[in-house]
């Protein structure tokens, strides 16, 4: 045998919940389960000793934006702005930065005016302030909201697409709303295939050493220029060339329906796949956002009477999507944050004449904030999946209810009423609008806490996750919304040899602990793609 790990607790998540001593591997597969004593006997390459530490499937993060996530690393950071003065000086640190080359656009993203000394958003003539040679643009942390400059604004008339948007563009204060913040990227220049491979690889890289050997990530509108054709070909490339470090199946968005229709008519289907590369489900955008009232709700905001927030297509343009992408076998996901964008889409794949027909029918709602128990019930009889997001427990705990009313906290955030109806739920980040570090993840669903360890008994604690439940959702959960059960997701013979190894038993420790819990090694087809300097014993034979 190549390789064999020894002497851990290695959980297995199988439907019995098999906890083996040790594990080995053979081309890239998992090709034995058994005892210390079993493994001893075994002759192999290279035995590790675990010196009793946690092994576990490698974690998948459901839903990210892996592509943006590097981008927004490389350009101007707000997250940690406490007031507009803040962002200002920042992007004004850039271009300063860049005086001797200087910049033909600056993009920075995170701002968030709850965080705020003086909640407000920025204005178009402070960003005129900082420049009226190039464009530059704001981003709101959730991605939905956005302010600009003049020379931004002067762009985004030109492009193809602005009488669609022109609705969400405010040309007075320059800010932008959901659509004209998407085709906001149209304005700037494309990336080359090789720039946007050197995104992959340090977005693979930065998940490998958090435990993640897979995801599920919508790319394909994520960079300027929104060449979805480049962005392809640049994953099939690292993938041809086995350079590719984490499983990948894209969530295909296009905003616009004859776009979608015209990616699927080309031949894309759900399931694709090379050898780390799979063409996953198509996205889709109904509403937009808690922090800038634009989720679709029932009733009124609380806090803005007369505002429902906003949806992207008519009941009659779900149908009629729904029904194609089951005609044309895909999987669909819809990012979904309100009750009212919820309760469309659920109408939609119920109405479907075709759904019973696709093979590739296991259809999901990104996010499902503010759900309510009818919405639940009916996401569990048809079926559809739930990607969730733990960490916006930290978030978002003290902005819900001040937006939506306490009359309406039944049954938001409900993960634990999700599994328990037996709807299949599976854990993201959304990364970049928040961290992919997977021990935070699960400590957020585990103790309901934000990242201070408060409320002492947590958020709606009637919600809170097992570990085993949350460690699942990354892992064997995960697996099943992207059709691959049988090869990821609990640690089973012949099935891919995709582990993370913990310093800690996070099944033993305070569960407070379990957020600064390290990963030790991150193993992808039997290779180890990440490894913290520690002193797990290898031995080689």
């Amino acid at each position: 045998m190549e390789k064999i790990f020894f002497n851990g607790c290695i959980r297995t998540l199988d439907d019995a919940g098999c906890v083996a001593e040790a594990v080995g591997i053979e081309n890239g597969k998992i090709a034995f389960i058994g005892t210390n004593e079993e493994a001893q006997k075994i002759p192999s390459e290279e035995k590790t000793d675990l010196q009793g530490r946690l092994l576990l499937p490698g974690f998948v993060d459901t839903h990210l934006h892996m592509l943006h996530y590097a981008f927004v690393e490389r350009s101007v950071k707000l997250f940690d702005c406490k007031s507009v003065e803040e962002a200002l000086e920042a992007a004004h640190k850039r271009l300063e930065e860049h005086a001797g080359k200087p910049l033909t656009w600056l993009y920075c993203r995170g701002w968030n005016e709850e965080h705020f000394d003086e909640p407000r958003y920025p204005l178009k003539e402070e960003l005129d302030a900082l420049s009226k040679e190039i464009p530059i643009i704001m981003v709101r942390v959730c991605g939905h909201v956005a302010v600009c400059n003049t020379p931004g604004l002067e762009r985004l008339k030109k492009i193809p697409q602005f009488a669609e948007i022109a609705k969400d563009v405010d040309f007075e204060t320059g800010l932008l709303k959901e659509n004209a913040v998407q085709f906001y990227s149209s304005v700037l220049e494309a990336p080359s295939q090789e720039e946007v491979e050197s995104y992959i690889v340090y977005s693979a890289k930065k998940l490998n050493e958090c435990g993640f050997t897979g995801v599920q990530s919508d790319d394909l509108a994520s960079l300027p220029g929104k060449n979805w054709k480049r962005i392809m070909n640049a994953y099939k490339a690292l993938d041809a060339r086995g350079e590719l470090n984490v499983r990948h199946y894209e969530q295909c968005l296009f905003e616009r329906a004859e776009d979608a229709k015209a990616f699927i008519e080309e031949g894309y289907r759900t399931g694709q796949r090379g050898d780390h590369f799979t063409i996953g489900p198509m996205k889709l955008i109904q509403d937009g956002s808690l922090g800038a009232r634009t989720a679709a709700m029932n009733e009124s905001y609380e806090d803005s009477p007369g505002n429902t927030g906003i949806i992207t297509f008519t009941q009659e343009e779900l149908d009629d999507l729904f029904a194609f992408f089951d005609r044309y076998q895909m999987q669909a996901a819809v990012h979904c944050i309100g009750d009212r964008a919820m309760d469309m889409v659920i109408e939609a794949i119920a109405k479907s004449p075709y759904r019973k027909d696709n093979a590739k029918n296991r259809h999901g709602i990104v996010h499902c904030q503010i759900t309510n128990p009818r919405i639940l019930k009916e996401m569990k009889e048809h079926d559809i999946l739930a990607y969730i997001q733990p960490v916006f427990v930290d978030l978002d705990m003290n902005t819900v209810e001040p937006a939506i009313g306490a009359h309406r906290m039944e049954g938001i955030y409900a993960w634990k009423s999700m599994l328990d109806l037996g709807i299949h739920a599976s854990g993201g980040s959304d990364a970049p609008v928040d961290s992919f570090d997977a021990m935070e993840n699960i400590y957020f669903a585990v103790t309901r806490k934000n990242i201070y360890g408060e409320p002492e008994e947590g958020w709606i604690p009637s919600e809170r996750l097992s570990v085993d439940e949350a460690v699942k959702l990354f892992t064997k959960d995960a697996a099943y919304a992207s059709y691959t059960e049988d090869e990821n997701g609990t640690i089973e013979i012949g099935k891919n040899a995709d582990f993370v190894i913990l310093e800690k038993d996070i099944y033993k420790i305070d569960p407070n602990e379990i957020k600064t819990t390290k990963v030790d090694m991150t193993i992808l087809g039997g290779r180890t793609v990440y490894e913290r300097k520690c002193d797990i014993n290898k031995i080689s034979r």
